[in-house]
């Protein structure tokens, strides 16, 4: 069975609670190992990526409608006229160029749930 990290915290606090398996019990130090090991999972391959709310609706416009290779073009060509119909990409000017910065773009597209929305 395939769990969200949030599943799996959950499901870790319920079976803590209840002493599942039958007749054990998990100690305080297990627990916060579990829940290191949660978190650091989580960071590694379930990051937050912080965007603003126009960025956000920019990126799921391009998501639903593009490609993330046609998204990446225009955001590091955003003055060729081959991709001059595309919606702009200037609320990313801050955004920086930088190979972290795509893999974060990547994370998102993959899984937009972990966008959180910043102020502007």
């Amino acid at each position: 069975m395939a769990y969200t990290f949030d599943e799996a915290v959950n499901s870790l606090k319920k079976a803590c609670e209840y002493g599942k398996p039958k007749n054990k019990t998990f100690s305080l130090g297990q627990i916060q190992i579990a829940n290191v090991i949660v978190d650091l999972l989580r960071e590694e391959y379930a990051p937050t990526i912080e965007m603003t709310q126009s960025q956000k609706d920019v990126f799921l416009f391009y998501k639903k409608m593009t490609w993330f290779s046609l998204f990446l073009s225009k955001l590091n060509e955003p003055d060729n006229q081959e991709f001059s119909t595309l919606p702009d990409l200037s609320s990313f000017d801050n955004w920086g160029v930088s190979k972290e910065r795509e893999n974060e773009l990547m994370q998102a597209w993959l899984n937009p749930k972990n966008i959180k929305v910043i102020d502007e």
